[in-house]
């Protein structure tokens, strides 16, 4: 079943999600006002097949009325026996980590906010969660495709505002999206420019759609005090997380899990992780002959949508990871059992997408 961030119950009540038993749950966010096909900073063939948006700073604000956080309940049901029928991976419960988060592993993960078509004016948002990854233009965040578009038939989500090192884990869960300065250590940082994949648009939906491209990149601004968002986590001691490319299970025996769950338990006001001491890669053959899923044990809920998954890649000095994958989908406990969360096998394709954000200019 997929797991979108939810809508909460008024500015004092809990960011929690009703989770539908289903096959795949998709965790979400979204982005991007004007979406075209092949706007893409580097040119050539390969960009035409691709989703670029341009968006306008300044997140919408909502009018009056108590602002409520959504996780996002998507219904309906995806077969997908790759899952279902592959053996169960060692359940892993999800540890909340102790803030603050300005910190060298805190700083690199961050909370996602957005607005759906129809929503601006609400005051309802949504949230996901992203990585801020190693790029050129010092301004890249990584997430799922899901957390900045609907899929098909559907559109950019608007006024995304991305927070490195988010922490309320003490404040009310319904937080205003147009001021967050007060859980925002870093700055807060708008999306201007966000890529994902053609097969996310084209099929993407509340049944899931092509998870095996379910994901995203989001170039933002400078924060309030002119900061990259680069600058800002390496002033928290932070390094930019470099990507990992098909990355094999053989050589990242272990994986770190991160995300900010909206979904019960959870309340999204605070980070959440897992350290799953393997992880399966399956081939998930209803979506395609060479589509692959990464999965891992871990109860993480909806909200936690476009976290990064990272490990330790050959060559790397001790201490340091590289993104492997984000949060795409999990078992929410459905009716097959297990505990568990995946994420999309981050191919060639993966990486060319990359490389067009990865070329466009600096904010």
């Amino acid at each position: 079943m997929l797991i979108r961030p939810r809508r909460g119950r008024g500015i004092k009540n809990r960011v929690v999600a009703t989770l539908v038993a289903l096959a795949a749950v998709s965790l979400a966010a979204g982005c991007s006002s004007t979406g075209v096909i092949g706007q893409s900073s580097s040119g050539g063939e390969f960009g035409k097949d691709f989703v670029g948006s341009v968006l306008s700073p300044g997140a919408p604000s909502a009018a009056g009325g108590a602002h409520q956080g959504k996780d996002g309940g998507l219904t309906g049901q995806q077969s997908l026996p790759s899952f279902d029928n592959a053996p169960l991976p060692a359940p892993v419960a999800a540890h909340e980590l102790p803030g603050p988060y300005t910190s060298r592993s805190g700083a690199v993960t961050g909370k996602l906010f957005f607005y759906r078509q129809g929503d601006a004016n609400s005051g309802n948002y949504y949230v996901c969660s992203g990585t801020v990854i190693k790029s050129q233009n010092a301004s890249l965040v990584w997430t799922a495709g899901h957390c900045v578009h609907d899929g098909k038939g559907g559109t950019w989500h608007l006024g995304m505002v991305f927070v490195p090192a988010f922490d309320n884990s003490d404040g009310d869960p319904n937080v205003d999206p147009s001021d967050l300065s007060a859980y925002a250590p870093l700055g807060t940082f708008s999306a201007v420019h966000v890529w994902t994949s053609p097969e996310w648009v084209k099929t993407g939906d509340e049944h899931g759609g092509d998870l095996a491209h379910d994901y995203a990149v989001i170039e933002v601004s400078r924060n309030a005090d002119g900061q990259t968002l680069d600058s800002a986590i390496e002033s928290a001691g932070a390094k930019p997380v470099p990507m990992w490319f098909n990355a094999p299970t053989q050589q990242a025996p272990q994986i770190s899990i991160r995300g900010y769950p909206a979904a019960e338990p959870f309340n999204g006001m605070s980070q959440w992780g897992c350290t799953a001491d393997s992880v399966q890669l399956l081939n998930v053959a209803e979506l395609g002959p060479d589509a692959k899923e990464y999965r891992a044990g871990c109860d993480l809920t909806g909200g936690a949508s476009g976290g990064g998954w990272f490990a330790h890649a050959p060559g790397q000095a001790s201490g340091d990871v590289s993104l492997v994958t984000n949060t795409s989908v999990g078992s929410a406990h459905n009716a097959h059992g297990g505990n568990w969360l995946a994420g999309p096998y981050l191919d060639a394709s993966a990486k060319q997408l990359y490389n067009i954000a990865n070329g466009s200019p600096a904010p």
